[in-house]
């Protein structure tokens, strides 16, 4: 027998459409680098129309962790050393970063977890990207950053005995977080945080890795499955005292073949990426804080 959720999609839609919304300059530059055909100029113009994004950007540049000597003084400089993936992840991390910090109790994160996750989770599909041997789109990373934040929306505009309810209902009923959202509120946190990426306009890839982030097919995008695979190897990665496992991202590591053979990896490739994500968590998780 199928029961009516206890809160009714419109309210949630609503709440997920209500989000503010990114700067135009920032949902701009995402559909430039989702674009195969533009081109360095274009995104270092549209980084040089908003002020404290090209001194971000030209601050990121220079940053010791980069390995580099020679300052950086103008921002197609900079968006050439920084390369258009991790560009766009550095600027969609500094938007919403702040928002990602908060414990969320209902989903077992402390604070700063989440955030902890987002970044482990977009540095893996940075290196998944450079593995594949099929082409992954430059967002990958950007869509592996927002993945979750659709759990942001439902902390933020829905009161605690909500979230207490998909908690309780969890460990009582032993289904996983998804199923017991999809009770609560129809909807799971993966597709409220698509319609999030949809209203702040970013490009269709992301907004379909972000949906698609639990997702085990055959026939899911590049893009997806490089998001849903460093969501898997997410739980791999970081401080595990500050964010124990995730239990809907850690227990599917068995699941993830079909994902490997959409991107062409193997076995080995599983836990060599998940070996360097680590190191270059260690080495640049800083650049995506402040």
């Amino acid at each position: 027998m199928t029961t009516a959720p206890l809160v009714p999609t419109a309210d949630l839609l609503a709440a997920a459409e209500s989000v503010e919304p990114l700067p135009h300059t920032v949902a701009r530059l995402a559909g430039l680098v989702s674009d195969p055909d533009s081109d360095i100029k274009e995104i270092s113009d549209t980084v040089s129309l908003d002020v404290s994004l090209t001194a971000d950007v030209l601050r990121r540049a220079n940053s010791a962790a980069l390995g580099h000597r020679a300052n950086i003084t103008n921002v197609r400089d900079a968006v050439v050393r920084l390369g258009t993936s991790t560009l766009l992840s550095l600027t969609m991390a500094s938007r919403v970063g702040s928002r990602m910090l908060q414990a969320l109790p209902a989903y077992g994160l402390q604070a700063g977890a989440l955030w902890q996750r987002s970044v482990t989770a977009s540095i893996s599909a940075e290196v998944i990207r450079s593995r594949a041997r099929v082409p992954v789109p430059a967002e990958a990373g950007t869509a592996a950053l927002l993945h979750d934040f659709g759990k942001v929306v439902l902390a933020r505009h829905f009161g605690k005995q909500i979230l207490d309810t998909v908690a309780l209902a969890a460990l009582t009923d032993g289904q996983d977080v998804l199923e017991t959202e999809r009770m609560v509120f129809g909807l799971t946190h993966a597709d409220i945080g698509g319609v999030v990426a949809e209203a702040w306009g970013l490009p269709l890839t992301i907004v379909d890795g972000i949906r698609e982030h639990h997702e085990v097919r055959d026939d899911l995008s590049a893009i997806s499955a490089a998001v849903a695979l460093a969501c898997v190897m997410s739980s791999e990665i970081g401080d595990p005292d500050t964010d124990p496992h995730s239990p809907e991202c850690a227990e599917r590591r068995h699941e993830v073949a079909p994902l490997l053979r959409i991107l062409q990896l193997g076995a080995d490739d599983y836990d060599e990426i998940v070996a360097t994500s680590k190191v270059r968590f260690e080495q640049v998780a800083e650049r995506y804080v402040g």
